[in-house]
């Protein structure tokens, strides 16, 4: 009887991309698109059987990816009075990029401090990915792809789950961000892959950080060039997360 063939295991990194995408997250996103394309205007009901039906989905997702941009700022849920655009500004957009850009930091120290070698080997394939990306929907995706590899490395599930909580505004400003500075989003991974790759911690953390800040210092130009957010506001910095952030890199007094 001829012995039967029997696949090998996957490597880690075709396993690390077996991930299962939550429905509201993604209905979420597509809320966003709209608020972001000007389909939808802030003071705007959203029509929850409307979205349920075009999506394909039950009401229920639907109504789980409302309470995601609700604790983004971007939609308001008044007590029986069903879902509304809100007006969110750019420090809305800035403050949901800058407590992001912690919890990436913290996550990437981990793993640029354990270095274990089935992750650098992931991260060198991913980072692969991002140089060869051509389009701004690819590089998204491979850089999402990137840090997701290091999120999960981290071996936290409290960070996780804190980092999934940042499912709606920072997910599609990023991609907004992306276009138009390929370079410049390419260099920052690959840069931060070598800084990991090497067990530089602090430089890695300070990477991490710059780049996050960087992609919401872009996200709101881009929404404001649209006119989803005014142009006249100066946000100014925190001081609170500037201590932080200075804390993380190392450099804290």
């Amino acid at each position: 009887m001829p012995s039967q063939q029997v696949e090998p295991p996957p490597r880690a990194s075709e396993r690390s991309r077996l991930v299962r995408v939550n429905t509201s997250d993604v209905v979420a996103e597509k809320i966003l698109e709209r608020v972001v394309a000007g389909k939808l205007r802030p003071g705007d009901r959203i029509d929850l059987d409307s979205i349920a039906a075009e999506l394909g989905v039950s009401r229920a997702p639907v109504r789980e990816a409302l309470r995601i941009l609700q604790r983004d700022g971007v939609v308001d849920l008044p007590y029986h009075r069903g879902a509304f655009v809100a007006r969110f500004d750019a420090s809305t957009v800035h403050e949901a990029f800058e407590l992001c850009a912690l919890l990436n930091a913290m996550t990437t120290a981990r793993v640029a401090r354990s270095r274990q070698p089935e992750v650098l080997a992931d991260l060198s394939l991913a980072t692969d990915e991002v140089r060869a990306a051509s389009g701004a929907n690819e590089m998204e995706l491979a850089s999402r792809e990137f840090r997701r590899i290091i999120n999960v490395a981290a071996d936290s599930p409290h960070l996780r789950a804190l980092l999934r909580t940042f499912g709606g505004l920072v997910p599609v400003a990023s991609r907004l961000a992306v276009e138009g500075r390929l370079d410049d989003e390419r260099d920052l991974v690959v840069a931060e892959n070598e800084a990991i790759q090497n067990g530089r911690v602090e430089e890695a953390c300070a990477i991490t950080i710059d780049h996050m800040r960087l992609l919401g210092d872009c996200a709101v130009r881009r929404l404001r060039s649209t006119g989803v957010i005014g142009d006249d506001e100066q946000v100014a910095p925190d001081p609170d997360l500037a201590i932080l952030f200075a804390a993380i890199r190392g450099k804290a007094n």
